[in-house]
């Protein structure tokens, strides 16, 4: 009789928990290509903020294990990187449930340029439809009551961008939980202007070798939609679309692939336009108990995220 030899379920260890707009993506892409490290496809399951009802992803334990089935057995740190996981209130708490011994990796950003960026995103994502930001601030309460919310919206929370670059709050919550040793924290100035150290750092810290890289190519600059219309359609297909792409692809066994080459073709890469100065400085006034508190909670002085 041969004996049935089972492969137990491989889980995560480490953790890119945000925050969004701060460099989570380009570092995911720099270590998902080590050949010690293992980031899921997508990486962004959102699994562990599903209070958040309108993101995709795996629903039950069993399909989120499943993103890591592939990992091989030279990859010792398995990870993921869903950006929201810093805002989200009950994902740290989530997170520890799962393996009280995770490694997780905070990437910090000024708030100020976190918030503009976000907007910026959801525009692209067709769940923003202010395409003036300093507009879309002002409208936060009214979102927040239910008015005025775009047709398209997936999280609606998402639009309260003061409280999505919070960061002191958000990471105090992942202090309570987990030991300061296991939480590794990326300031995205130095990511940026000192990519290859910090990048040796936060292998270092994942505990695998340095694999001697030195290119670090851009990732994830900012998108814009070329034809706003024609962005919606492909983000939010029709209900007629989605029924007709199915019915393709369950007959024919086609899929409509043209759409993923549409969407690049829509797609500019464009540098944000600067915000107002006065603008700008009070929005670093509405921000500045927080990045104190956020200074005093990571030992880091980031008074110049104020001026």
């Amino acid at each position: 009789m041969t004996e049935t030899v089972t492969t137990p379920l491989r889980k995560p260890n480490f953790f890119i928990v945000g925050a969004p707009k701060a460099g989570t993506t380009a570092l995911a892409e720099y270590l998902g290509e080590h050949p010690s490290v293992f980031v899921s496809t997508p990486k962004e399951p959102f699994y562990f903020c599903q209070e958040f009802t309108g993101l995709p992803g795996p629903k039950s334990l069993e399909d989120y294990l499943a993103l890591f089935g592939t990992a091989d057995a030279a990859s010792s740190a398995l990870g993921e990187a869903s950006a929201m996981y810093l805002y989200a209130p009950h994902a740290a708490r989530n997170i520890h449930a799962f393996d009280p011994d995770a490694k997780i990796i905070v990437m910090l950003r000024n708030p100020v340029d976190i918030a503009h960026a976000f907007h910026s995103q959801l525009l692209h994502a067709s769940s923003e439809d202010e395409p003036d930001f300093e507009r879309a601030w002002e409208l936060q309460e009214t979102r927040a009551t239910g008015d005025r919310l775009p047709p398209h919206v997936r999280e609606p929370s998402f639009l309260q961008y003061r409280h999505v670059a919070l960061l002191g709050e958000q990471v105090k919550r992942y202090l309570e939980v987990f030991a300061t040793q296991q939480i590794h924290f990326i300031v995205f100035d130095e990511f940026v202007s000192d990519t290859a150290r910090v990048y040796g750092e936060t292998l270092e810290f994942l505990g695998v070798r340095h694999d001697g890289r030195r290119d670090f190519r851009r990732v994830n600059a900012n998108k814009v939609n070329r034809n706003a219309r024609l962005a919606l359609f492909l983000n939010r297909p029709p209900s007629w679309a989605s029924s007709l792409a199915g019915r393709v692809k369950r007959r024919l066994g086609i899929s409509l692939g043209f759409l993923t080459p549409l969407r690049r073709l829509n797609v500019s890469n464009q540098s944000r336009t600067p915000l107002p100065a006065q603008f700008r400085r009070e929005l670093a006034d509405c921000f500045r108990d927080d990045i104190r508190q956020l200074s005093t909670l990571i030992g880091r002085d980031l008074s110049h995220w104020t001026v």
